[in-house]
């Protein structure tokens, strides 16, 4: 009887791991619907290269992106955040709902982490500014591992633009900007992968679950209040992924090529001497600098 009532608990205890993985349709790409409490585990689940047996050119642009990097990249303000803000200008404790002001934007698939686990990543950041040698260098490897990976736009976001319109998100959905089938996984078209406010709610004021807002260094104010304000009509992904075919590298302010777009640059020279006696050469240099971008300059 106690051996069949401790094969129940062991059934039990590694029930909702079974449940977290389970499938839609057989044969199909599937994704976690639980909490994962083991980092590994959460890598491999929302790894982007699950994506890229079939779509590896796409893959490879989102490669070159801040987005495949948006953890390491961004190592100092989230870990000032977590220990200065958070604790000290707060005087709130770290949990989960503290670290996701940050990382629901950074690592969307941190909604599918343990209570537990959110704290370890959160302080691998930490560990990644603070500490030094080996304990510095393998927090920076682990943080290496996370990203704002296809999964994290193609299904988390999506429904985290309006969630009042957009309605329950199925996990095992693929949300994509175009139309059409495929025999990895389902798919459903998303008019709002095409539109501004699907990136303004991460590049701008991101309002946290708890209706608190995080005021970052990405913007997008400037664009809704002065550009479209005056008319402009172009959206992000009109400049950052369109045109030129820039696809899922979607360049900003890192990329020599786009600053250069967004600038307009003339300068003015005029020789001249100045002296008593003996002639002095010297020029006289007039720069001219106008925003011709959609938005602020600089901006992130």
């Amino acid at each position: 009887m106690r051996l069949k009532f401790l094969i129940f608990l062991i059934f039990l205890f590694f029930l909702p791991i079974s449940l977290s993985f389970a499938s839609s349709e057989e044969g199909k790409l599937t994704f976690p619907t639980g909490p994962i409490d083991d980092f590994e585990t959460f890598v491999k689940a929302f790894d982007s290269m699950r994506c890229a047996e079939c779509h590896q050119d796409i893959y490879e642009e989102w490669k070159e992106s801040y987005h495949s990097r948006s953890m390491v990249s961004s190592i100092k303000g989230i870990a000032n955040f977590f220990t200065v803000g958070v604790p000290k200008e707060w005087e709130k404790q770290l949990d989960k709902k503290e670290i996701i002001k940050c990382l629901d934007c950074h690592l969307p698939q941190i909604k599918f982490a343990s209570e537990r686990l959110a704290r370890e990543i959160a302080d691998y950041m930490i560990k990644a500014k603070l500490a030094k040698g080996k304990e510095k260098d393998e927090a920076i490897a682990r943080l290496k591992k996370l990203n704002l990976s296809c999964y994290g736009c193609h299904n988390i976001k999506i429904a985290a633009t309006a969630p009042g319109i957009t309605g329950h998100i199925e996990p095992n959905v693929i949300y994509t900007a175009g139309e059409g089938e495929s025999d990895a996984h389902e798919t459903e078209h998303a008019p709002i992968l095409k539109r501004s406010f699907f990136c303004i709610q991460c590049h701008g004021v991101y309002i946290a679950p708890d209706g608190e807002s995080t005021y970052c260094n990405t913007l997008s104010g400037s664009y809704v209040h002065s550009y479209l304000g005056r008319g402009g009509r172009k959206t992000c992904q009109e400049c950052h992924m369109y045109r030129k075919d820039r696809g899922h590298r979607m360049p900003g302010g890192h990329d020599l090529e786009i600053v250069k777009e967004g600038i307009d640059f003339q300068a003015e020279i005029k020789p001249f001497r100045y002296g008593v006696g003996k002639w002095v050469p010297a020029v006289n240099v007039e720069v001219f600098l106008g925003n011709k971008a959609g938005h602020r300059i600089p901006d992130g």
